[in-house]
């Protein structure tokens, strides 16, 4: 199953390039997108979104929650 994530404090193209490099490195064939503000992980991805904000948290004020 392919989780979704929303992600909140995402406003230009640097901001997309420091959450997608940050997601990568904890599962490679992550996408993230502008519009809308999401980060979708590849399938067989096992993160939830407290890992997800520890790695995003030192980049900026980045937060994901659940899409839904």
């Amino acid at each position: 199953m392919t989780q979704v994530f929303e992600v909140s404090g995402m406003h230009c193209g640097g901001c997309l390039s420091r959450v997608q490099t940050a997601a990568e490195k904890l599962a490679p064939g992550t996408t993230v997108t502008l519009e809308p503000p999401r980060l979708t992980l590849p399938q067989g991805s096992a993160l939830d979104a407290a890992a997800i904000n520890a790695a995003l948290a030192p980049l900026g004020d980045y937060r994901v929650k659940p899409a839904g």
